[in-house]
């Protein structure tokens, strides 16, 4: 698996369809600014599923679980994992940095910024590459 970070609109979804040259493959694309992710199954054809917008994906896991979230949330990216080992498949993690090492006044946005954290620790243990993205450079850090 591959995890890629950084700011807001620094790049990171043309780095990765550049990176994969996702216009001349087939690929998954799913936007979680927009859409519900999904689990894998045996009718995925495509060797590459992207899951861009992770901070709200995180979101909508909290809002949903709560306590159990963080439960949920390594169980899916698990699952992805094991997918990903049943044959030549990637699966690529995009995810905005938030809060930039500022605590929110809020509790409950200071409670996801702290789970899209341990969440994005617990990814990054998971993948087998990591880059972050500032400017549409990318720099390798796994």
């Amino acid at each position: 698996m591959h995890f890629v970070s950084g700011g807001a609109f620094q790049g990171k979804r043309k780095w990765v369809k550049v990176h994969y040259s996702l216009a001349n493959k087939p690929h998954i694309w799913c936007n979680g600014y927009e859409e519900e992710w999904f689990l894998p199954n045996d009718h995925i054809m495509e060797q590459i599923v992207v899951f861009e917008g992770a901070e709200q994906w995180i979101r909508r896991m909290l809002d949903e679980h709560g306590q159990e979230s963080m439960k949920q949330i390594v169980s899916y990216f698990t699952a992805w994992k094991t997918w990903e080992m049943g044959g030549e498949r990637t699966v690529v993690w995009i995810g905005c940095e938030i809060g930039q090492g500022l605590v929110p006044l809020d509790e409950k946005e200071r409670i996801w910024r702290d789970i899209v954290g341990w969440s994005y620790q617990r990814l990054a243990a998971m993948c087998d590459r990591v880059d972050r993205l500032w400017c549409g450079i990318a720099e390798r850090i796994k």
